[in-house]
């Protein structure tokens, strides 16, 4: 949904004043509706036409053949994604070749490795795709991905694909949020801010990313919600971020994996020491 939040007016102050307020409101809404990503938007050069569409129905294909108990649910766009990277063999190729010309600055899957290892305790389900805005995520939770099982958790970080304000953006995560403890009443949301982007901390997009982290935090109460903010572990000291951490000043790679592996862990165990007996690996 696309609203022009800003039109010549002319009139009353009073009536102008009002004008604004149902404005605002309204591009306030804009960033909590729920959207597919278009045809038009489903081809690209970092995947094969159509990937979106094909991404949901192979986690819905997933969710339906596997455990109908998790004990994480990573949900976000390609930094989450790319954990596993893609499945199927129309992006693979796209990626593949688009990583050899340097096209692309990393591998598909560069958390897959890592993924794999924190599979050997957890049982995880990956909800990310890449190029997802706020919007996005909640039209798939909207059609059955977060439906047909239960997970004591869910590991949520998106909102850098989002074009809106700091605030709207805020909004956008926020609703996420309700919609995951509206599917999932028995998780706990694990909330992080939206990773650091552009290699310099004055980049507009790393400010604007920065401010709409800090005004989404206010949705965790250290209960349902829980707040994990280890940006910092991807900066070197000068608060820049360097290419070998992320080549693109986006998406980590390998390292960056295990930095937030070591850091969600911790609370990942924590949640799963108060789970219910049903709610239990089973060994």
């Amino acid at each position: 949904m696309k609203i022009d939040c800003v039109k010549p007016y002319s009139g009353s102050v009073y009536t102008l004043l009002v004008v604004c307020i149902f404005a605002a409101l309204a591009c306030a809404a804009a960033t909590t509706d729920a959207e597919p990503v278009s045809v038009e938007r489903q081809h690209t050069w970092w995947a094969g036409p159509g990937y979106w569409n094909r991404r949901h129905a192979a986690k819905l294909k997933e969710i339906a053949a596997g455990p109908k108990e998790y004990d994480f649910v990573f949900l976000g766009d390609s930094i989450t994604h790319n954990w596993e990277g893609w499945s199927e063999r129309a992006d693979i190729d796209v990626v593949t070749n688009a990583h050899a010309k340097g096209v692309l600055k990393f591998p598909n899957g560069p958390g897959r490795v890592v993924w794999e290892e924190m599979k050997r305790e957890f049982r995880l389900l990956n909800l990310g795709c890449a190029g997802d805005t706020t919007q996005n995520v909640l039209w798939r939770l909207d059609h059955g991905e977060l439906d047909g099982y239960k997970t004591r958790g869910v590991a949520l970080m998106i909102g850098t694909n989002n074009g809106e304000s700091a605030e709207e953006i805020a909004e956008g995560i926020k609703a996420v949020v309700r919609k995951i403890l509206e599917k999932q009443p028995e998780a706990k949301v694990v909330l992080m801010p939206i990773f650091p982007a552009e290699h310099s901390p004055s980049a507009p997009r790393r400010i604007r990313n920065a401010k709409a982290s800090e005004l989404a935090k206010t949705v965790a109460d250290a209960k349902r919600v829980i707040w994990l903010d280890f940006n910092s572990a991807f900066l070197e000291k000068d608060g820049t971020l360097s290419p070998e951490m992320m080549p693109d000043y986006l998406h980590p790679l390998e390292h960056g994996y295990r930095l937030w592996r070591a850091a969600i862990e911790p609370v990942m165990r924590n949640v799963l020491k108060s789970e219910e007996p049903s709610l239990k690996k089973s060994n």
